[in-house]
């Protein structure tokens, strides 16, 4: 089969052969129909293997353990190894395709899914809750905002850094954007919430956001800590993190043990598929590429200018 390798430097990977994989016992083998990039997919790789996590396609074969009913089911999923034209995956860290989704849609879904899902649940989101959700503008966030509606906020509130972006977070559903080069974020979520606060806040950036986060969130509040876009280190004051009795928590969603990406798709199932069904929940799709042209969607995400998910798509 054709995949795409890891070429020598970060971000960079060119078409190969590579043997089809074998479903393992749990597996399903899925014929690739789209792939979409993740920012973890510009990072350092060992030259050589498979690239991508996240696509959409269709069940080719089962391993013994799963039910053979599954063959010729359209699914999205996360699996290491993913940009192929088959990827083995475990069998539940896929989910069927609703009818009203095509591949290319579907294929920016799991990762973003799961990381959203996982860290409004983490932080207990309730209805009528406000949610601030920081780096409004990344692929992942922009189905955050979403997801945040159908788990009960009252209030989204999504920040960016540049008036550019306003429209973009409006398109998803957003009630207020906050901009921060031009804004006090902590005094602009005050003012929109009669001087209280955020209930719960998802932050994307970490680094220097961290702290003005942990400001923006209600006494008693909860901040998860989901993405490190400005680096893994944060410095803040534990005396007023603790004075304000504030929450800190944080996420990173790995494929071993099973179980936790399983439970978090299965999740996502019972409490978002009917919206992503209905299309309270899509991917923001900034472009689509060829799948022999995977080397224009990884420099159009390395620009930093692209308005939602990079997919690639196969014949």
């Amino acid at each position: 089969m054709k995949a795409l390798v890891n070429g020598t430097a970060p971000g960079t990977v060119h078409l190969a052969d590579r043997p089809r994989p074998v479903p393992g016992p749990d597996d399903v083998l899925v014929r690739t129909r789209a792939l979409a990039l993740n920012n973890s997919d510009l990072s350092a790789a060992p030259e050589g293997e498979i690239a991508g996590y996240d696509f959409s396609g269709v069940i080719d074969e089962v391993g013994e353990n799963v039910d053979p009913a599954l063959v010729g089911r359209s699914v999205l999923g996360v699996a290491p190894a993913s940009f192929a034209e088959y990827v083995a995956a475990h069998s539940r860290h896929v989910l069927q395709l609703p009818e009203q989704l095509g591949f290319p849609d579907a294929a920016p879904l799991p990762t973003a899914l799961l990381t959203e899902y996982g860290a409004l649940r983490r932080a207990g989101v309730r209805a009528g809750d406000t949610v601030l959700i920081t780096a409004g503008t990344s692929g992942v966030a922009l189905v955050g905002t979403q997801l945040a509606r159908v788990l009960g906020a009252r209030t989204v509130i999504a920040t960016t850094r540049t008036r550019d972006r306003v429209d973009l977070l409006r398109r998803t559903g957003v009630d207020h954007v906050v901009i921060t080069d031009e804004e006090d974020l902590p005094d602009r979520v005050r003012q929109l919430t009669a001087g209280v606060g955020a209930d719960v806040v998802l932050d994307h950036v970490a680094g220097g956001m961290l702290a003005t986060a942990l400001d923006a969130a209600r006494t008693g509040g909860s901040v998860v800590s989901v993405g490190r876009l400005s680096g893994p280190v944060a410095e803040f004051d534990l005396f007023r993190l603790a004075a304000r009795q504030v929450t800190l928590m944080s996420v990173s969603f790995g494929f071993d043990p099973v179980g936790v990406i399983g439970d978090l798709l299965a999740g996502v199932h019972t409490d978002a598929m009917d919206a992503i069904a209905d299309g309270r929940v899509r991917a923001v799709i900034d472009s689509q590429h060829a799948f022999e042209d995977a080397q224009s969607a990884f420099d159009r995400l390395r620009s930093g200018e692209a308005e939602g998910k990079v997919v690639l798509t196969l014949g």
